[in-house]
Order: structure tokens, then sequence, then C-alpha cells
């Protein structure tokens, strides 16, 4: 019988110890059994765990790896900012078919902004929606912003407005 701990489950149930240099397969284990990162070597033994959740269960001096989650882009409020759009039209951008940048151009990404506050490659969020500083405008500065449509017909329905815009950093 197995020793009873922490929750009364048995320790040891799902677990099969393995010595170092031999197989983990026998004719008393016909089963696969699947390798998690919670597997480890100690004092020449190999821990197997079969199953997540069984894992959890063992109990005290168990030892799991964590999975380290990327932290999430931190944003910073810059105000309110005049939006404005445009097009690769020739009455909108001259007719021109890459960025400032060199980029093709792509609507719901592409934005223009004044180098001098943004440089190229700054992040900005807009209504939910972050965009990436890869042009520059004639008409785009200090805190004006242009973003990128896909058809002059949509730059025109979205028109001028003002809108919080956020700096988005990793």
């Amino acid at each position: 019988m197995l020793p009873r701990v922490w929750g009364g489950e048995p320790v040891g149930t799902d677990v099969t110890i393995v010595e170092a240099g031999t197989s983990d397969t026998s004719e008393d284990s016909s089963q696969d059994i699947q390798e998690t990162s919670a597997s480890r070597e100690s004092k020449g033994r190999r821990a197997v765990v079969v199953n997540e959740e069984e894992y959890i269960a063992q109990g005290p001096g168990a030892q799991k790896e964590e999975k380290e989650e990327a932290p999430a882009p931190s944003e910073t409020s810059l105000g309110r900012f005049t939006i404005t759009g445009y097009c690769g039209c020739e009455q909108c951008s001259g007719g021109h078919n890459l960025t400032f940048s060199g980029t093709v151009p792509t609507p719901n990404h592409t934005i223009s902004a004044d180098l001098d506050y943004f440089p190229l490659g700054t992040r900005l969020e807009i209504d939910g929606i972050v965009y990436t500083v890869e042009d520059k405008g004639s008409s785009v500065n200090g805190n004006i912003l242009d973003i990128f449509y896909g058809s002059h017909e949509e730059a025109l329905a979205k028109g001028t407005y003002t809108a919080e815009v956020f700096l988005v950093q990793d």
C-alpha cells in the first residue's frame, strides 16, 4: 500500500521510476508513456509523469517547471491627436508605392507621423489597432497622424477626427 499525503491521494501512482541506462518499457507497461516537461533526472533515476492533472495532484514535493508567458506590451497614453487618412492614389501620395521606410504600405498597419516625434518603427495604438510608423507626410506635423487605408473611398469615409493615441512598448 502506498502512503497517503496531501489531499488524500496516493503518491507515485502515475510515476514510473526508470534506472539510468535502462529502458522505460516492460511487459508490465504495455501503454505508451508520454514524457512531459515534468520529467527530471534525480540520483540516476528519471520520473516520468503520465498525466498533467495527476502530476498536480501529487502534492507537496512534486516539482513542476513553470512556463513563462511573454509579458503583455505596455501602453502609455500620449494624449489626443488629429487623425487623417491617406491611400496609395496619385492625389493622396503622389502614386508612390512605397513608404518613406521602403515598405509597401498596409491597411491597419502603416501610419505616417512626424519623424521628429515618432521615429520609424514606433508602434502606436489608435482605436484598438496597433500601427507602425513607416511613413512621413508633408502635412503630418506635431500631433497629426495619417493612417494608411486600402482605398481613397475608405480614407475619405473615415475623415478627420481626434482620438487618444497610445505608445506601445514591448
